[in-house]
């Protein structure tokens, strides 16, 4: 089955700053900015373009350890990424895959930035609305962590 979210944020921080800081260099950004999200960021396969696969260590603030990704498309001039969770106990042996789009829109002194993600679950498995939602929520915790991080330096 297929289960959908879309979450958007309005930051302060310009557009290309965001994509950079939370997408292009994430493996440093994002373990500095909220590691109790997540804890570090393994490249083990790729340069860190589309087909890199990483494996995170995931953060206290979460109840899973690990979950292995493929970024599957980057596009700096429309800032726009996208990256798959193909592996680890995130996926709870329900769930095949969950993809995660993100657009960020320049603004007036800031940006928009849009997630959408796609849970594919095996067979008929349907993933209990508050895993969404919590899942929802820590994206944005992470997202608010980045942006201060970027705020701040």
């Amino acid at each position: 089955g297929v289960q959908k979210t879309e979450t958007q944020a309005i930051s302060p921080v310009p557009a290309e700053k965001l994509f950079k800081g939370s997408f292009l260099d994430m493996d440093t950004v994002v373990p500095k900015a909220f590691p109790e999200g997540i804890k570090s960021v393994q490249v083990l396969e790729g340069n860190g373009g589309v087909g890199t696969i990483k494996n995170v260590t995931l953060g206290d603030a979460t109840p899973f350890n690990t979950m292995k990704t493929r970024i599957d498309a980057i596009d700096e001039h429309a800032f726009t990424y996208t990256y798959t969770i193909i592996g680890g106990d995130i996926l709870l042996d329900i769930i095949e895959s969950i993809e995660n789009h993100f657009k960020i829109v320049p603004t007036d002194g800031g940006s928009t930035i849009t997630q959408t993600t796609i849970y594919n679950t095996i067979g008929d498995a349907v993933i209990p609305e508050e895993n969404i939602k919590d899942a929802t929520d820590k994206s944005i915790q992470l997202f608010k962590a980045v942006e201060a991080y970027l705020l701040a330096n």
